[in-house]
């Protein structure tokens, strides 16, 4: 990729541009990085803000290697960009420096605050005090903004996949405090194991309070418990098994074909 001085926006699109010319998709590339697609279409809108910004410079590497990028060449760019946008000031004004210069000596002042009455010797300092407070003021923002403009520190890829794939697993809904003591909650009763024998992507929605997505490769199984039902939205459904309450449920589509709101509750058991 070239050098040449581009903003966000047109960086983005040349990434955008150098995955469309070798027949790359989005899905390909979340399928291989485990990246979540809002993410890479972030990253081609040139809309870094939206991405955890610990992440950002994990996610562009694993970018430009999934098109065949340089990605050092790739990452340089972007730091050069941010650096830009940072740095950028307003040009000192011409002829900014042909003003006056006012030649005050230290005894030019004494003489000319001896010369005051009580009254404005201490209007004086009031002035003083208050431009002293601004400036220390100014300071410290000035100070604190330069702390928060640090670039964030890059973290090891293999981390960054850990801590995106734990933030889609919703917690469990807090109790709700008007809910008497006593009142017995029902205990889960469905077990869904999934088995893939290709990538997927899955959405699933537990008891209508807990969400999460997965994306899974190939040959793996995991196990979800639910009281009453699982809703679930995934691609490439042919792609992987269901099982509940060790029920076999089989495939639910055909694979490359995407399902939303498959709805599996015990009525699926008595079938």
């Amino acid at each position: 990729m070239e050098s040449s001085a581009v903003n966000f926006e047109q960086f983005g699109e040349e990434l955008a541009q150098a995955r469309l010319a070798k027949g790359i998709s989005l899905v390909d590339i979340s399928a291989e990085t485990r990246i979540n697609i809002k993410f890479l279409e972030a990253i081609e809108s040139g809309q870094f803000h939206i991405l955890p910004q610990t992440y950002v410079r994990a996610f562009l590497r694993e970018y430009a290697l999934s098109v065949s990028l340089d990605a050092e060449g790739v990452m340089q760019k972007y730091n050069s960009i941010q650096q830009e946008g940072a740095v950028q000031k307003p040009d000192e004004t011409p002829g900014q420096h042909n003003t006056p210069q006012l030649n005050i000596s230290a005894g030019d002042l004494k003489k000319w605050f001896l010369k005051l009455s009580p009254l404005q010797k201490n209007l004086a300092f009031g002035i003083l005090l208050i431009v002293l407070v601004i400036i220390v003021v100014i300071i410290a923002n000035v100070k604190k903004e330069s702390e928060s403009a640090k670039p964030a520190a890059e973290i090891p890829f293999d981390n960054v996949i850990k801590e995106s794939e734990a933030a889609f697993i919703a917690q469990p809904a807090a109790a709700s405090d008007t809910l008497p003591v006593f009142k017995s909650q029902k205990k889960d009763s469905l077990r869904l194991e999934i088995t893939t024998r290709d990538s997927v992507w899955i959405s699933l929605l537990i008891d209508d309070t807990r969400g999460a997505e997965f994306l899974f490769g190939p040959n793996k199984k995991r196990t979800w418990a639910a009281k009453n039902r699982f809703i679930i939205t995934m691609g490439n459904a042919g792609g992987a098994t269901f099982r509940l309450n060790g029920k076999n449920i089989g495939s639910l589509g055909k694979t490359g074909a995407i399902v939303r709101n498959f709805v599996l509750t015990e009525a699926n058991l008595k079938k």
